[in-house]
């Protein structure tokens, strides 16, 4: 199949993923293991960011009643980044409007069947629990974290009554405060070169390559591992290297025979000691070099990306639009709840309301607060 064959990829429709999540394992990829309730731990070595060794452990504990999630689980999880990229990751919500809704985007059928695996897979994703340490480097604080955490907190579905199935198209998952303030916030995401469609496309072996593949390949042109340890990371349920041989090598010549556009090659050989078998990955072209910022920008971003807890911003953003009533300016309203002082909005909307009451507001009370706000922010540094 020829590159003219696959739809070109634009910044608009790339797919973004949570860059941790995209090396490390978290759900199953057969459904011989979905049920097991035995934490399953990944450990490996890499070199620190001043060249020392660092181990890293990866501990994913299971829904209590559900266990790991399933090949479909992960998909599911793909399409809930996606519909929360183009919410623009406003707030921790990630409002999905409905199974049916979810299911159309995956392309997948709307039987009953799929109902409940979807339902399961939302019900999953809030169960998990991840235990990591050395997984993460705080590049603010020049330190690896270790932290234990939920990659959701909740789901809401909403029916017409407390009897019979008729759901309406409000539902939403609830991001943890750890995925939103330390992923989203701090722009911790994975920008991919292929969208939603060609992601659905693949197996889960592929899909699991294409994501691992994704992230080393944004700084390397040639990726080498140790067999086992890297089979374990996928996950595949196979020990032997190799029906492991076996299994990458079908999954690498099918993501070259579908477009994946980053792997020009893979090859296996033995290790200098001839005690392991190794795996490489060879880029196709060279990774970007990173932008430089300019002098303002970095001081940008040096500020901090909220002044106010979730929790809190959920009330704010409540209270202005019970004042204002502008339901075409929520997510203005929400990014002031995140970004400005709680005094400040209050010292705004009190402004406006006294000024209403005198009715010697000159357009509407709405319009009155934005032009406050705006105003107010700019003190404390904040643009709107």
């Amino acid at each position: 199949m020829s590159s003219d064959d696959h739809p070109k990829i634009t910044d608009k429709t790339r797919s973004k993923y949570e860059l941790t999540l995209a090396e490390f394992p978290t759900f199953a990829i057969s459904t011989a293991k979905v049920t097991a309730m035995k934490p399953r731990v990944f450990e490996d070595t890499i070199t620190g960011k001043y060249g020392e060794p660092i181990k890293r452990v990866w501990t994913l504990i299971p829904h209590g009643e559900l266990g790991f999630g399933s090949p479909s689980t992960h998909s599911t999880l793909f399409e809930l980044l996606q519909i929360w990229k183009e919410d623009g990751f406003s707030t921790q919500y990630i409002k999905f409007g409905s199974v049916f809704n979810v299911l159309k985007r995956m392309g997948k059928k709307t039987g009953i069947s799929q109902y409940k695996q979807i339902n399961k897979d939302l019900e999953v994703l809030v169960g998990i629990t991840i235990k990591a340490k050395n997984a993460f480097w705080d590049n603010e604080r020049k330190a690896y974290v270790d932290s234990t955490f939920h990659i959701f907190e909740s789901v809401n579905h909403y029916k017409e009554g407390p009897i019979g199935p008729a759901m309406l198209p409000f539902s939403f998952i609830k991001a943890s405060d750890y995925l939103f303030n330390n992923s989203i916030l701090k722009s911790s995401l994975l920008s991919l070169p292929f969208g939603s469609k060609f992601f659905h496309s693949l197996t889960p072996v592929e899909q699991r390559l294409a994501l691992y593949l994704s992230k080393v390949f944004r700084s390397q042109t040639i990726n080498k591992r140790e067999l086992i340890e890297f089979a374990s990371q996928i996950p595949l349920e196979v020990k032997e290297p190799r029906l492991i041989k076996q299994r990458l090598k079908i999954a690498c010549t099918r993501l070259i025979e579908k477009g994946f556009p980053l792997l020009a090659g893979f090859d296996f050989k033995i290790s200098a000691d001839n005690k392991s078998a190794i795996v490489i990955f060879r880029r196709n072209g060279q990774p970007q070099k990173p932008k430089q910022m300019s002098n303002e920008k970095k001081q940008k971003r040096l500020l901090p990306a909220a002044v106010n807890g979730a929790d809190e911003q959920e009330y704010l953003t409540e209270t202005i639009m019970e004042f204002c009533g502008d339901q075409k300016s929520l997510n203005f309203y929400k990014k002031v709840a995140r970004l400005v002082p709680r005094q400040t909005i209050f010292r705004a909307l009190q402004e406006a309301k006294v000024s209403d009451d005198l009715n010697e507001t000159k357009k509407s009370k709405a319009a009155h607060f934005t032009y406050l706000i705006k105003i107010y922010a700019k003190e404390h540094g904040v643009k709107l």
